[in-house]
């Protein structure tokens, strides 16, 4: 139930087509929901809920994990648990499968979805780093037919995307991590179900004892979710040692801009994300 509100009108479309139809016309469009896990905390909260709701739940091109050699499809729709306990993602995203595994209590973890957690476009959204450092699209739709968006570019503002307002989140196109290493931790006041401080995602390919290539995203130091691209720029090249980790700490520090809120400050958050940053490259040694 929704305090303190009027009962909204909610539409359920049969499919995405009629969905995006719904969407594409200023009168007919609603507010997007699947498992609404988020939507329903900010309502808590006092945020106004909208008149018009259009339920994205049970679309059949929405949901769903599809793998080809290449590449892993998730369905927008695809909730967190269904990522979590699908066993073929285990080798292959890493870090999106314990970014899911982290998301609130197990019940969160059943209703919401990837692509609600994306769309809230929250900078401590548990899965953004994990989909960051895979270097992946988003695949969006609407009457004026497919878009993909690179998942760097899709996250503009806080709580704002480069979705347009008639577009809807199809599914997330991903390469796997490949030979490639993947880390993720998130640090918050509780094991589980609190909003984390910060957090990171890492995939880090090492050929012959050098770093060849590093994707590196952090959540919760910026307005959005951000890939550390000077950070990435710094490890190229160069070789595994014993002082990497914490002269990566220092180029992180240097690196990060978080704010101090109710969570955290900032210069918690600093101190903590060059850390997490020499973590994940402790692992690689």
């Amino acid at each position: 139930m929704i305090p303190n509100a009027d009962t909204p009108r909610i539409v359920f479309p049969k499919d995405l087509d009629e969905a995006c139809r719904l969407q594409a016309n200023p009168r007919t469009r609603g507010r997007l929901i699947a498992g609404g896990t988020d939507l329903m905390a900010q309502w808590a909260a006092g945020v106004p809920v909208p008149e018009r709701i259009v339920s994205l739940k049970n679309l059949p091109e929405l949901t769903g994990i599809a793998l080809t050699p290449d590449l892993v499809e998730i369905g927008a729709a695809t909730t967190h648990a269904a990522i979590r306990d699908d066993a073929r993602l285990r080798p292959l995203l890493p870090a999106l499968v314990a970014a899911s595994s982290s998301v609130g209590a197990r019940q969160i973890q059943a209703t919401g979805t990837l692509g609600g957690n994306a769309a809230n476009a929250s900078p401590a959204g548990d899965t953004a780093p994990a989909l960051l450092v895979t270097g992946g699209l988003v695949l969006l739709a609407s009457v004026r037919g497919p878009r993909t968006v690179p998942l760097d570019q899709f996250w503009t503002g806080y709580r704002q995307t480069a979705a347009a307002p008639d577009e809807i989140i199809v599914s997330f196109l991903l390469p796997p991590r490949g030979r490639a290493k993947e880390t993720f931790r998130k640090v918050g006041t509780r094991a589980a179900q609190a909003i984390s401080k910060i957090m990171i995602a890492t995939r880090v390919l090492v050929k012959k004892g050098s770093i060849e290539h590093a994707a590196v995203a952090m959540g919760s130091v910026a307005a959005t979710p951000v890939r550390l691209t000077a950070l990435e720029q710094w490890l190229q090249g160069r070789p595994l040692t014993e002082s990497l980790p914490e002269e990566a700490a220092a180029v992180v520090r240097e690196t990060v801009h978080p704010i101090d809120d109710i969570r955290s400050t900032a210069d918690y958050r600093r101190w903590a994300a060059g850390q997490l940053a020499a973590d994940a490259l402790r692992a690689l040694l």
